[in-house]
């Protein structure tokens, strides 16, 4: 992910409409099942991308899970 997409899953994160709540809340049962999610002390990350998972289920599809595992 570049800084703009970073940016963008924030301020989604931030201010999130119905739809992207829900949305979220798939991607991260999908990561709570993953070997390559990290739950950590400080913050959960995922180890294929190092990404925050809390931010990262906000990026668009097309930035999302780099094992295409994410289907929306």
């Amino acid at each position: 992910m570049n800084i703009k997409n970073i940016i963008e899953s924030y301020a989604t994160y931030i201010n999130p409409t119905e739809e992207q709540k829900e949305i979220a809340e798939k991607r991260l049962e999908i990561c709570f099942s993953c070997d390559q999610w990290v739950n950590g002390t400080i913050r959960d990350y995922c180890k294929k991308c190092g990404c925050t998972t809390k931010i990262k289920v906000f990026a668009k599809i097309e930035n999302g899970c780099p094992l295409h595992k994410w289907t929306e």
